[in-house]
């Protein structure tokens, strides 16, 4: 906005059907209480009528004629409302005080298309604005509603002065009762001039209109990302302005190779696209397009809309303006999120340029080498915390955001401590866990996620494919390649590991023996509401009842926990009799067996119908078989501790947390 003593003007350079507000703040003339004599303001020499809000403010929206009159209800997302070129008014034949717009002025108004009375300018047109009845005019009707879906989409509210409604916004304006669709507002239709002051007493402003290619410019928030990244891009264009009284919305197809670009005007919703000629005719030549050479580094992001393909291309990028009349459109929502992000393992120094009204802006994929330090150890006694700091800019994946290493990311690298030889997913004797090893989706063997009814497997499975997670911190990644059909109405999902390690591997375990999991990510993912975990060697989901399954937990919503191994009454139970008055070893016993079987954890995860996870979901989980001796007989301590440290602040890819221990003691065990 720029503004002239009492005069401001939304925007000083104009292009195309872009909508310019007028606004004169007088105090002089801000009573809304009483009838006051109305205020005009003169455009390119021409004098118009303002009408005042109910903050006291004066307003006048006006187009270009010739623009406007090119795109207006022209399907791709226009709308300006109905030009009325004799008068606005809300009575038949204008108001015994007047028109409240002239019949020498077009404007575009919200008011019926055709008349709903059998004369012209009937019950609810042009001069009558308010009139149309409640039963062809209504809140839920289209009638009229569509006419300002994206327009003036957020034009202020009348003042009402006296509190009669005889005379709202000091211009007699009315509104219909029943639709809330009347006189108000309206767009003054006029064919603007290359240079237009706009004058209000001793005050001027100047608008300039025409195409606004030297006003452009683009920027990265981030040059060089690693793969992975949300991708911040800004585009600074006037013309992408539409609606001074809210924030547009532009959609376009990336693809510079496209002849046929896709470019939409998105602010209502609409998914048809711009023409070369529509383009055309509301002044684009090089901007309102933008375009990448480099779509195969990219793919969707967290807020994207147009979505992904396989190789990465990007089908569509929605850019939001910043607010309403700001000119400034970005990639990106406030916390981050973007449209866009780089493509996951793109090879190092992938270039990739974004152009923009004759602008461009270079990308260069970068990947940075990681450190991790600790603080305090020279005097790190037991029960003494140490900060353990691990600098990471390629984890730093949202510039807007103070990120956490999670446990549930497959693609961060997770602090680790590991004591003894604890029994993690990724070690034992089970292959179908090792590194990139494709799950059949009816595998019993390795890992099944999907819906299932207690007792069965495979009724309705995801495919995905298996793998270890590239650090030290043992943790299962599982990449779904396809899904169930019947996701919509699944509100549970089992996700089941047969890990590498058998009965006779726990039970001759030295002291206690824990389980210790997270399966946060997916249980987020699904924005779980409980969550159930069995222990088991008989290969069903674990309400197998009898010693061969374990109920760990059987009730609350706990995505991440450490939690013994002795049952309820009927299961089975694997404790440290020093410690547990239930015998030990009693998990598997009635199988008569000899314990070779390997063990399997079950997870059933309950959430709402729909929440469930995508046919292309990553995540990482965790699920370690820990055992210490507590009573202190001998020096038994295998497990294994994964830091989810914290970034230090906004985009410093620092990430920081604490540990403490007792003992760090170990046996050979």
């Amino acid at each position: 906005s720029v503004t002239d003593g009492l005069l401001t003007v939304s925007n000083t350079n104009v292009q195309g059907a872009a909508v310019v507000e007028v606004v004169v703040n007088d105090p002089g003339s801000s009573n809304t209480s009483d009838d006051m004599q109305k205020l005009f303001v003169s455009w390119d020499g021409n004098d118009y009528d303002m009408t005042q809000g109910s903050d006291g403010k004066w307003y006048l929206y006006l187009v270009d004629a010739s623009s406007a009159s090119s795109v207006d209800d022209d399907g791709t997302g226009w709308e300006f409302g109905i030009l009325c070129t004799s008068g606005l008014d809300t009575e038949e034949n204008g108001s015994t005080g007047g028109y409240i717009v002239g019949t020498s002025t077009d404007v575009y108004a919200a008011v019926s298309s055709f008349p709903v009375g059998t004369e012209s300018n009937g019950q609810g047109n042009c001069l009558d604005a308010d009139g149309a009845d409640g039963t062809t005019d209504t809140a839920t009707s289209t009638a009229r509603q569509n006419l300002t879906a994206n327009i003036l989409a957020n034009a202020p509210s009348l003042s009402n002065p006296d509190g009669d409604d005889a005379n709202n916004g000091q211009r007699v304006h009315k509104l219909n009762a029943t639709s809330g669709y009347g006189s108000w507002p309206y767009v003054v239709s006029v064919e603007f001039s290359d240079s237009n002051d706009v004058e209000f007493g001793s005050d001027i402003v100047t608008v300039e209109y025409g195409n606004t290619d030297d006003l452009t410019s683009i920027s990265l928030a981030d040059k060089n990302p690693a793969g992975g990244k949300e991708v911040h891009l800004t585009i600074v264009d006037p013309a992408l302005n539409i609606d001074p009284t809210t924030a547009d919305i532009w959609i376009f197809d990336l693809d510079k190779t496209d002849t046929d670009t896709t470019v939409i005007f998105g602010t209502n919703g609409t998914n048809t696209a711009m023409s070369p000629t529509q383009l055309g005719s509301i002044g684009c030549v090089q901007n309102c397009q933008l375009t990448s050479d480099g779509e195969a580094s990219l793919a969707s992001g967290t807020s994207g809309t147009g979505g992904d393909t396989s190789d990465g291309t990007v089908s569509a990028v929605q850019m939001r303006e910043t607010g309403a009349n700001t000119g400034v459109f970005e990639s990106f929502v406030s916390t981050g999120e973007a449209e866009f992000e780089t493509l996951r393992g793109t090879a190092a120094d992938a270039r990739t340029i974004f152009s923009y009204g004759g602008n461009t802006e270079d990308m260069i994929i970068t990947y940075y080498d990681a450190s991790l330090s600790i603080d305090g150890t020279a005097d790190w006694v037991p029960g003494s915390s140490a900060t353990i700091t691990v600098t990471d800019p390629d984890a730093n994946t949202n510039p807007l955001s103070a990120e956490t290493l999670s446990i549930g990311d497959p693609h961060v690298v997770i602090p680790t401590i590991k004591m003894g030889s604890p029994k993690t997913l990724a070690g034992g004797q089970n292959e179908a866990l090792s590194t990139a090893v494709s799950t059949p989706v009816d595998s019993t063997t390795g890992v099944n996620v999907g819906e299932g009814s207690p007792g069965t497997e495979g009724a309705s499975d995801f495919t995905f494919t298996v793998y270890n997670t590239s650090d030290n911190s043992e943790r299962l990644r599982i990449l779904n390649s396809a899904s169930p059909g019947n996701t919509a109405v699944m509100t549970s999902t089992w996700l089941n590991v047969t890990t590498g390690h058998t009965r006779a591997d726990l039970v001759n375990l030295a002291g206690s023996v824990v389980l210790s999991y997270d399966i946060t990510g997916p249980a987020a993912s699904m924005s779980s509401t409980d969550i159930n975990v069995w222990v088991t060697e008989s290969g069903n989901n674990g309400t197998d009842s009898g010693t061969g399954a374990i109920d760990v937990i059987t009730s609350g919503n706990v995505r991440a926990g450490v939690y013994d191994l002795c049952g309820s009454a009927g299961f089975g139970c694997l404790a440290d009799e020093s410690v547990t008055a239930k015998a030990s070893n009693t998990f598997g016993s009635e199988r008569g067996n000899a314990g070779t079987s390997l063990v399997s954890i079950a997870f059933e995860i309950t959430h709402a119908a729909g929440n469930q996870l995508t046919d292309t979901e990553d995540y990482a989980i965790a699920a370690d078989f820990c055992n210490f001796d507590q009573n202190n007989g001998s020096l038994t301590h295998n497990c294994i501790y994964r830091l989810e440290a914290v970034e230090t602040g906004d985009d410093t890819g620092v990430f920081e947390g604490t540990a403490e221990y007792i003992n760090m003691v170990n046996s050979s065990n």
